[in-house]
């Protein structure tokens, strides 16, 4: 598989951060409204984003349909990057802790939702948008 390399014009810094716990559901939808008990995380590559609550019970919402999040905690393929993304406008989500539910079976009625996993990211605004140059 070739993969292409990308460069960043620029690095930029935070300029503000704070930090998102609770359980993570990834959206799939669109998510520009979400409910009210519902904290952004971040967009990932993939351009599925990651939302925080409080109580593990799965967000309501018209916007999309929420799924607990199966933690990843590297971004490359080789396992080498600590999960951290940074999108094009400039919101940043670093994973800083992170557990899972003991178990790895699967719900015996189809119409339960398997347990999210508990995590704290480091989140923040940079000074600019991220500008990808051409190879």
């Amino acid at each position: 598989m070739l993969r292409k390399s990308q460069y960043v014009a620029s690095v930029p810094m935070l300029t503000r951060q704070w930090i998102v716990e609770g359980y993570i559901w990834q959206c799939g939808g669109p998510c520009d409204q979400l409910p009210e008990d519902v904290k952004f995380v971040a967009v990932l590559p993939d351009h599925s984003t990651l939302v925080s609550t409080a109580s593990p019970a799965v967000p309501l919402s018209a916007a999309g349909v929420f799924t607990p999040w199966k933690v990843i905690i590297y971004s490359d393929a080789a396992e080498q990057t600590p999960l951290a993304v940074l999108d094009t406008l400039g919101h940043y989500a670093q994973i800083e802790s992170f557990s899972v539910p003991l178990t790895d079976d699967e719900p015996e009625d189809p119409d339960t939702i398997a347990a999210p996993s508990f995590c704290r990211f480091l989140c923040g605004e940079t000074t600019g948008e991220l500008h990808i140059c051409p190879d």
